[in-house]
């Protein structure tokens, strides 16, 4: 492009630390009859539910402690009969609070009907592995709880063309979810990758003896067809996978792709052979629920695994315990309507006896899966509903700009030299460099793939701002090309060429920019029809040289040509047009003609919004030509 003000990398790396994995604490509070070693055994013993633990013996700091947990986590509250008459009369009512446990040391004498007015009080026990063996069991229902009060990653597919009316950038997010997930679908999985995620998971839990067991436990027992029985444990392996698909920790991901591509292949294995409905409570803020209030006959994407239920009431009266402890937070019911008859549909199926918790009728949905939205309204119980139905993945408006971006990064390329190009188009720039070096490590000194991860270092580099070491790169990918292959009219050739031009034109180095453009354009219109998209990306760049040499009318024919080839080659809102309309738009605004300029600008935008987020640097590069035009 001709104009392009910005140097953009993504922020420091999200780390996913132990407290994000704990959705529930135990908080206990035991009087003098416990010894010592009768609190060690119990502690060891409650560790093994992998919850924090807190114990506690001055009721004073218990107290405190509970009330500064804040009431979007959930506890499990122990205490002995002494300390709970005097304070579960305190706490019972916080919303915290989600069951209370009442263990009697075996000498004393309890009275229990003090107890009967408290609904949270789960029981009174004089032995700890019965207390556990009730945590255990009720443990259905706390999974199902916390299920409604995680957060839902969903994008909307809303497409807009009119600037004024794109408030926000779902288009973009919903495109670069499905890709994420197609990628991490379409990389073939290693015999080691089961060995990265526990070195991964050792060190994240290094300090944790219970856990240390349970991931032996994984290492020793893991397989294909056990992974549902191990996603529904509620272990780090449950709370690590959807963390990290919500905020799209890149590192983590990479490292649970096996995990992802067996959780499909079991669904896919056991899908559901007829029509279902299925429901899913879920508590979501004010803003997200103005947003599926306006998605009425659009498409939803779940960036997530969807855990649903085939009872109503099973949905409800989970809904109902967290919503009436949250007044932040709406309270909706989704009904989905799923046929496994359509066609290219994500898979779902009935994992009740493949699951750890089997009393459960749960149908798991696949991670991306796409909806329909088809209503939206409010019941007499003050409860949203929203009825959706799964959608093939044919069926969404963006499917051609997902497809096209697709068969851009080709088919037979290296995973890791496919999951970097997918990370550069999310803008991802320091994560898809460090998956390039990582590749260049990984592969043999003969490896094809080796010209094409020094051409995609030197985009990387390019789009942060590093032009001697994005030419170094170039460069380099060329001269391997030759000594490899000794063809110099080939289309990766003429790439190079291209590409190391863009960085002459950056030095202003225009003359020596025209001279690799023209050599690039010559093997292209030898080997390429007249219509290929690469033709009018050469088009693009010789105008972008013409533009800087002042030369606009040759500029423009050379902006208008590439607009031509790329209409005939590629569908109307791939990035590439908007990059030709945004260059055309600047030689109209050269020439003081701001009403076209202005026009120019906004069809870009519009095809811009719907393929990147609003934080693309593309999309936030348009913007500023919006802004600037329309002070003029």
């Amino acid at each position: 492009e001709v104009l392009r003000f910005y140097k953009t990398t993504k922020g420091s790396e999200l780390r996913i630390m132990r407290q994000i994995h704990k959705n529930f604490n135990i908080v206990c509070l035991f009087d003098a009859y416990i010894n010592s070693e009768e609190n060690t055994d119990i502690e060891q013993k409650l560790r093994i539910l992998n919850y924090n633990l807190q114990i506690f013996k001055e009721l004073d700091q218990c107290e405190q402690y509970i009330q500064s947990i804040s009431s979007s986590n959930q506890l499990i509250f122990i205490v002995s009969n002494n300390f709970g008459q005097e304070l579960i009369p305190q706490i019972h009512q916080l919303s915290q609070v989600y069951s209370i446990y009442i263990y009697c040391h075996h000498e004393q004498e309890f009275n229990q009907h003090w107890t009967e007015q408290y609904n949270k009080v789960k029981g009174i026990y004089y032995e700890i592995d019965q207390l556990i063996a009730s945590i255990k069991s009720n443990e259905v229902g706390i999974r199902a709880i916390t299920a409604v009060d995680e957060p839902l990653s969903m994008s909307i597919c809303n497409v807009s063309n009119d600037y004024e009316q794109t408030t926000s950038d779902l288009d973009g997010r919903f495109v670069h979810s499905q890709l994420l997930i197609d990628c991490l679908l379409r990389m073939e999985p290693l015999s080691t990758d089961k060995n990265e995620f526990i070195s991964f998971s050792l060190n994240e839990y290094h300090d944790n003896e219970d856990m240390l067991k349970i991931i032996k436990e994984f290492e020793d027992d893991y397989s294909t067809d056990r992974v549902i029985w191990w996603y529904t444990r509620e272990t780090f392996i449950y709370r690590l996978l959807n963390k990290s698909l919500r905020i799209q920790n890149i590192d983590l991901l990479f490292t649970l792709r096996f995990l992802i591509r067996d959780l499909e292949q079991q669904l896919q294995q056991h899908q559901c052979s007829s029509p279902i409905t299925v429901y899913r409570g879920q508590l979501i803020s004010t803003e997200e629920l103005e947003l599926l209030k306006q998605s009425k006959g659009k498409l939803i994407s779940m960036n997530s695994f969807l855990s649903t239920s085939l009872n109503r009431n099973t949905a409800l009266v989970y809904l109902n315990t967290n919503m009436n402890d949250n007044t932040r937070l709406q309270p909706i019911l989704f009904e989905i309507d799923a046929d496994p008859c359509r066609n290219d549909i994500k898979p779902f199926a009935n994992i009740s006896s493949f699951s750890y918790f089997p009393t459960e009728d749960e149908i798991l949905m696949m991670l991306g899966s796409v909806f329909r939205v088809n209503n939206l309204y409010l019941d007499e119980d003050q409860i949203w509903i929203m009825n959706i139905t799964l959608c093939s993945d044919n069926d969404h408006d963006l499917k051609s700009i997902v497809d096209c971006m697709k068969n851009q990064y080709g088919s037979e390329q290296t995973r890791l030299l496919l999951f970097g190009h997918v990370l550069v188009d999310m803008a991802y720039f320091d994560d898809a460099e460090k998956y390039y070096h990582r590749l260049l490590k990984d592969l043999s000194s003969d490896d094809k793939d080796i010209c094409n991860c020094y051409h995609a270092l030197g985009k990387v580099t390019c789009e942060k701002g590093n032009i001697k070491q994005a030419l170094d790169s170039y460069e380099k990918a060329l001269d391997i090309w030759m000594k490899t292959y000794n063809n110099d009219k080939h289309e990766y050739v003429a790439w190079c060429f291209n590409n190391i031009a863009n960085i002459y034109v950056m030095e202003k180095k225009y003359s020596e920019a025209l001279e690799y453009h023209k050599k690039a354009l010559e093997i292209k219109e030898k080997i390429l029809p007249s219509s290929h998209p690469c033709l009018g990306n050469t088009y693009l760049n010789i105008g972008n040289v013409y533009y800087h040499i002042g030369q606009y009318d040759t500029a423009l024919k050379n902006y208008e040509l590439s607009k031509k080839t790329y209409e005939i080659s590629l569908t109307p809102q791939h990035p590439s047009i908007a990059s030709v309309l945004k260059n055309i738009g600047i030689i109209c605004e050269v020439k003081c003609d701001f009403s076209e300029a202005m026009k120019c600008y906004k069809q870009a935008y519009s095809i811009r919004q719907t393929c990147f987020s609003l934080s693309h640097p593309d999309v936030i590069d348009i913007k500023q030509d919006i802004e600037r035009i329309s002070n003029k």
